[in-house]
């Protein structure tokens, strides 16, 4: 029987050990592919054991590459302490003032601490991947102008008999010069152009008289985008590689294999590709020849119709062949230096968005598929902070959930995410502003959390240490530090359930690619399938809409591409995908269906599935190439369905071999035909993901709303029993009041305040039995209790200075006490004591109000809990008496006005080369003007008394 949690006394995890040990891992399992172990029939109320994999890693800027043996190791064992699970080694520009200790990217001396750094890791029980590369995108030294990233250069010139035209000595030769006359004639003159154009100056010349008619000569270059490495690390600076050509990932990797070609100690888990950020790449040497393998038919002749933006048909259809063209190419990159890193012994991390290509494709290819969010979400939860300088899209689960999609589908376990990007202004980011963004990313999918993050800082650099621009700090010499362990055993926990069992979302939603890519836009243009900027591909059109309705409603679903949807099989129970099941396939509104995905479609159906058609079946087939033969196969494919009436209004039904196809506009009305069933709790602002196990599902729910679900929800699962675990506090559990509805269905009872979450775990034949989860009830009907004043507050930790500790009455900011304690960062402890009356209530709710920023709780001397995130409140019934109790509660806050107060006095701590430092707008760092941020515990204080409610009616 494997381990599992059964509860923590401290910082201390106490674990049901069987007789194989404390978690022990089969001796075959590499360490990426550690997973949460645990069987819920013999321990219903535990946590799944979490490895490594489990905790929340964080990306781990080494700035300048100067780390060095004995601080790396002190630095490695406070990440370990604090709970944290792997970091992602990215190396990027230095430090000023410490360019001696800076170490030469892939040097000896820079493999010999990577080697020291995954082992001293390894032996923390700590995991570490790294970038392919320095800063971003991959490039560096080793690349040149040949294999440097390219663009397409088209000179047009309008030509007349017998007029000449100049080849310019400079620059480099066309790759084709061809002729098109008005009314369409095409002449290849590449090869006379090349014979004529050998000499230099005016000897590279060449005469109209090539040209059989009057018309446009076209003179097709490719040229360098003059992209430099980003943020690039010493021995990292160079060209950008071309993300188009595998021969020159081939030669760029080169290089890394000499490097890793003496490495000792284990390997990095995983390399990793960061978002695509290939500024002005559209060409690559070889292009027109892959265009032609892949397409069918010679581009050259076309060149009018893809640089023209006329809204023609066929120009649009070229382009989309274009653009379908280069997707290929970076796929084909993205798989290469996938299979070079297996062939290293390591696993890769691809962010696919920002790219060309199709990015469900692209996630897929690697082996643990990472999204990003950037920005808050500005979620309704009551007291959330969201600051007010940021700009741009919020981060958006229908976004997220490409990543999740392309793992579900294709069967990866991991599905990872850059965390907390620009979550706010540097020092102003609170821990309680990650967590319901974390939140939202499990809902969306997301099992594998990095925070962005950490640069590494010797622990004794003056404060606030080494800084990297564009994250939120979640490193040591920041305040957050202190109670960040609370919110990583959180992570741990929910990852521990979200990484074990399979995902169980009903819906495959296609993705259609192909209306993204088909329209003629001038210019060879690409369309980047960007995070940021969904509301230009994503959220305008009928996908989009669709996506929204399921989010909202609480249908769960995955996109499908088409090749993903290849793999996909069918059965009379519904679609087998390699990662999951499904009940049902939504083609949604959409132009363009490739006719080999028409007839997979046809083919699931016949298999005995069932298929949605919003609207319509698509209507056209894509691109260009031998169009007319294949629109005809595509119409008669589709005009020999035979559509009906149903039972059900606006949906008409044909039926193909064992299964069929549903046509209607009400989309709801549509997956109520396919005995699709929504999951209630979105309707109260609840998000959640289902997930199966061996004997039933596990719900993630949480609460982003600003109303409080306390009521019977129905699931969409039957469930004979269900357990109910707060990822919060771990020995809170019990079994939840379930009931059958009349339908034959379940219904739970479940009580979720805004910002707060918990794990349902169903079981669909077993009867649970034990202790019941604690469901409470405020008496509104009886008197609120008081803490005793004057409290008395004592700073404990921190700096610059410890301010004076004092008394007060009247709980306030502690900035308004002035002096040390305007500038201060760090923790103050507050103490009172209260009563509780002999005919108390059964339990009693301890309700902070506000906190800035996080607390941890003691009642009577013991632990109570550590609050992090709103709301801030806990039951503290089993630590309180009736009669006198103490109560003390140690508040830490933000490191705001002490960055403030060092920029008022000039003092350099900006000491960094390359970007420093910035803003959350990009514009230079000055916190000198900011107001004093609140501080403290600010309340009211209150004590609720609550009753116990063991039968929710």
């Amino acid at each position: 029987m494997p381990p599992y949690v059964v509860g923590i006394v401290g910082c201390v995890m106490v674990v049901l050990v069987t007789a194989q040990g404390a978690g022990a891992e089969p001796a075959e399992r590499p360490p990426g592919r550690e997973v949460a172990q645990g069987d819920v029939n013999s321990e219903p109320f535990g946590w799944p054991v979490a490895t490594r994999v489990c905790r929340p890693w964080t990306y781990w800027w080494w700035m300048g590459n100067a780390v060095d043996r004995e601080n790396m190791a002190r630095v490695l064992e406070l990440y370990r302490e604090a709970g944290m699970g792997g970091m992602t080694i990215v190396p990027i520009y230095g430090v000023k003032g410490r360019e001696d200790a800076y170490l030469a990217y892939l040097s000896p001396e820079w493999m010999t601490m990577l080697e020291f750094t995954v082992a001293t890791a390894d032996r923390l029980d700590l995991g570490v991947d790294m970038s392919t590369g320095t800063g971003w995108p991959f490039g560096g030294p080793q690349v040149g102008p040949d294999e440097a990233a390219a663009k397409l250069d088209v000179q047009v010139i309008e030509t007349a008999p017998g007029e000449q035209i100049d080849l310019p000595a400079e620059g480099p030769m066309p790759q084709a010069v061809v002729a098109v006359s008005g009314a369409g004639e095409f002449v290849d003159l590449t090869s006379a152009w090349a014979r004529l154009g050998s000499g230099t100056g005016t000897s590279r010349s060449k005469t109209r008289s090539l040209v059989p008619v009057p018309g446009f000569v076209y003179i097709v270059r490719q040229l360098p985008t003059g992209q430099q490495v980003k943020r690039a690390a010493p021995g990292g600076q160079g060209n950008v590689l071309d993300p188009y050509s595998t021969a020159s990932l081939r030669r760029y990797l080169e290089r890394f294999d000499a490097a890793f070609a003496g490495y000792g100690a284990p390997k990095p888990r995983a390399q990793y590709h960061d978002s695509f950020e290939y500024y002005h790449t559209n060409w690559t040497d070889d292009f027109l020849a892959a265009f032609r393998d892949r397409r069918g038919y010679d581009l050259l002749p076309h060149l009018p119709a893809l640089l023209d933006d006329a809204p023609d048909d066929t120009a649009a259809r070229i382009t989309s062949d274009y653009r379908e063209t280069v997707a290929e190419l970076l796929l084909d990159y993205i798989t290469a230096w996938a299979d070079w890193s297996a062939r290293l012994g390591c696993e890769t991390r691809n962010q696919a968005h920002g790219s060309p290509g199709n990015i469900l494709d692209l996630y897929a290819a690697a082996t643990i598929p990472e999204t990003e969010i950037f920005g808050a979400s500005g979620f309704e939860i009551p007291g959330l902070r969201t600051d007010p300088d940021f700009q741009g899209d919020r981060p958006s689960p229908l976004m997220i959930k490409f990543a999740s999609s392309a793992a579900h589908v294709a069967g990866k376990p991991l599905i990872a995410s850059e965390s907390c990007t620009w979550l706010a202004e540097h020092f102003r980011e609170s821990l309680a502003q990650a967590k319901p963004e974390i939140d939202q990313l499990f809902a969306a999918g997301v099992n594998h959390v990095f925070y962005h993050g950490i640069a590494y800082s010797p622990p004794d650099d003056p404060w606030p240490g080494w800084l990297f621009y564009a994250s939120t700090h979640f490193g040591p010499s920041n305040t957050i530090w202190r109670d960040l362990p609370a919110l990583n055993a959180y992570i741990a926990r929910c990852q521990s359930v979200l990484q074990s069992g399979a995902p169980d979302n009903d819906v495959l939603l296609y993705f259609p690619m192909y209306d993204i890519w088909h329209d003629a836009a001038a210019g060879a243009t690409l369309r980047p399938l960007q995070v940021h900027n969904i509301s230009g591909w994503l959220a305008c059109g009928g996908l989009g809409v669709v996506a929204r309705l399921f989010w909202e409603r609480g249908y769960g679903f995955d996109y499908v591409s088409d090749r993903l949807l290849a793999s996909v099989t069918a059965d009379g129970e519904g679609l087998r995908a390699p990662g999951g099941a499904y009940r049902v396939l939504v083609l949604p509104p959409c132009r363009f269906l490739p006719l080999e995905t028409l007839r997979k479609v046809f083919e699931l159906a016949r298999s005995g599935a069932t298929v949605i058609a919003l609207e319509a079946l698509p209507s056209s087939a894509p691109g260009y190439a031998d169009f007319e033969r294949r629109q005809a196969e595509y119409d008669r494919l589709v005009g020999d369905l035979a559509f009906a009436d149903t039972n059900t209004p606006g949906v008409r039904e044909a039926r193909l071999g064992a299964g069929r196809i549903l046509v209607g506009a009400d989309c709801e009305a549509l997956l109520t035909a396919a005995g699709v069933r929504r999951e209630v709790v979105a309707d109260a602002g609840v998000r959640f993901i289902r997930r199966r196990h061996d004997a039933g599902c596990h719900y993630f729910l949480t609460n982003l709303g600003d109303h409080t679900l306390d009521g019977w929800v129905p699931l969409g699962v039957q469930a004979r029993s269900a357990v109910l675990l707060d990822p919060c506090f771990v020995d809170r559990a019990g079994v939840a009041a379930v009931r059958t509805l009349p339908d034959g269905g379940t219904a739970c009872y479940l009580q979720l305040a805004p910002g707060e979450s918990l794990v349902l775990r169903t079981f669909t034949e077993r009867e649970v039995a034990g202790r019941a989860w604690p469901y409470r009830r405020v008496l509104e009907d009886r008197p609120a209790v008081a803490p005793a004043t004057p409290w008395r507050v004592t700073f404990i930790e921190g700096g610059p200075d410890l301010p004076p500790g004092f008394e007060t009455n009247r709980l306030a900011s502690w900035t308004t006490r002035g002096g040390a304690a305007e500038t201060f960062a760090g923790t103050a402890r507050y103490e009172t004591t209260f009563e509780l009356p002999e005919d108390g209530a059964a339990d009693w709710l301890l309700d902070f109000g506000r906190v800035c920023e996080s607390a941890r709780v003691y009642v009577n001397g013991a632990h109570v809990g550590t609050l992090f995130s709103l709301p801030f409140r806990l039951f503290i019934g089993e630590f309180a008496r009736p009669g006198k109790n103490s109560l003390a509660v140690e508040v830490t806050n933000l490191a705001a006005n002490r960055i403030r107060d060092m920029d008022r006095r000039n003092v350099a701590w900006k000491k960094f080369h390359d970007a420093n430092f910035v803003n959350i707008r990009y514009k230079p760092f000055d916190a000198s003007d900011w107001p004093l941020l609140d501080s403290g515990l600010l309340g009211p204080v209150r004590l609720l008394p609550a009753a116990v409610a063991p039968d929710p009616e």
